[in-house]
């Protein structure tokens, strides 16, 4: 049975000033990105690996690596990174591996988006396509990295708990973290490539400000600057889950989680209307 095309009007009057038919186009452009956000999803991780020896093993092995060496400063006491409550290597591992996987969410909307402007400047393709298949590719890439988690924890005898099972819900509640940073920076990143170049910066900071090879800090001003930082929380909580069968702080994971939420649809929401403009002044 044909279809008819579908027929839209483009109006310089602001969509917000019709809210539900903004978002009721919104949802109905994320539904019909799926088949093209599978495309993007199969090319970029063609073309990642193509020429690669090692390839799809590069997505576990910088974790593995960062494990090993943090390990081997702790054990020969060249820094003293504090005691934790199960394993240290299994500590650092699922940190690193957590770590990951937030990065990739910022950064993967960001890089599919640049490979998208060529083809979106010359035709009216989904603009939600590309952020589908950088979410698709993350996810991809976490459960790779869940299936090493477990592996870890299982070569150093910690069990496994019930626990486990909430752990993908978790994972998701990370990835769109990353995803709603990535989101913010992609229309101002599109116009300046120093934005990529600087959030690959901020984010090696970062690290360093995150409780991923040492245990969070009891002692102002370092326990302030974890406790602000908005991946600590989620991290920390996957990693209770994972490891030690149940959750410190539930009542400020679901509080942190609505907060994620929220600001992923509002960076959505910018995102959509930012992008349009973006593309015409790239165009020009």
């Amino acid at each position: 049975m044909k279809r008819d095309l579908e027929e839209r009007v483009y109006s310089p009057e602001s969509p917000l000033h019709h809210p539900f038919d903004f978002f009721r186009m919104a949802v109905q452009d994320l539904a019909n990105s799926r088949n093209l956000a599978w495309q993007l999803f199969r090319r970029d991780m063609q073309q990642r690996y193509r020429q690669s020896v090692f390839g799809i093993a590069w997505v576990v092995i910088p974790p593995i690596v960062t494990t090993a060496i943090f390990v081997f400063l702790n054990e020969k006491s060249i820094l003293n990174l504090g005691k934790t409550d199960i394993p240290y290597p299994v500590y650092v591992m699922l940190g690193t591996l957590l770590w990951q996987i937030f990065t990739e969410s910022v950064q993967a909307p960001m890089t599919l988006f640049e490979s998208c402007i060529p083809i979106m400047i010359k035709i009216n393709m989904p603009r939600e396509a590309p952020i589908l298949a950088a979410v698709g590719q993350v996810m991809f890439v976490a459960v790779l990295q869940l299936m090493i988690a477990l592996g870890a924890m299982l070569y150093f005898g910690i069990a496994w708990h019930w626990t486990v099972a909430l752990v993908p819900f978790m994972i998701l509640i990370l990835i769109l973290l990353g995803t709603t940073v990535g989101l913010f920076l992609i229309p101002i990143g599109a116009l300046y490539k120093d934005i990529k170049e600087g959030i690959t910066i901020l984010l090696r900071l970062a690290f360093f400000m995150t409780p991923i090879v040492y245990p969070a800090p009891q002692s102002w001003p370092y326990s302030l600057i974890v406790t602000l930082n908005p991946v600590t929380p989620v991290l920390q909580a996957i990693r209770d889950c994972l490891a030690r069968g149940q959750l410190t702080d539930p009542q400020g994971f679901i509080w942190i989680s609505v907060i994620i939420l929220l600001c992923f649809i509002l960076a959505l929401t910018y995102y959509r209307l930012a992008i349009p403009v973006i593309l015409e002044r790239l165009g020009a």
